[in-house]
């Protein structure tokens, strides 16, 4: 599971350090790059090739994390069986498209 923001890429910029990244093939078969910090490893953005205006940053890299607001539930199709969604929230089995 993952809380991510989508933001515009243009908006976006790391103010320390570099993120290492690696890439792989979504369910579009466009390449979803997922970057992270190379001291901890912890996942601070995913860049898609499907969407090359924005970036999707992880809410948990946030140090204020306030203004997130969920709006949908998406690959709900493969979530654990003990998983629970909010039940204000749209839910799609897959990357709504």
């Amino acid at each position: 599971m993952a809380s991510v923001l989508i933001v515009p890429k243009a908006g976006f910029r790391i103010v320390k350090g570099e993120l290492k990244s690696y890439a792989v093939k979504g369910d579009s078969g466009n390449e979803v790059a997922r970057e992270f910090c190379p001291n901890c490893g912890s996942g601070i953005v995913s860049r898609l090739a499907g969407m090359p205006d924005v970036v999707a940053v992880k809410a948990g890299s946030l140090d204020d994390t306030s203004g997130f607001k969920p709006t949908m539930s998406i690959y709900v199709s493969s979530a654990p069986r003990w998983a629970t969604f909010a039940a204000d929230l749209d839910r799609f089995d897959k990357m709504p498209g």
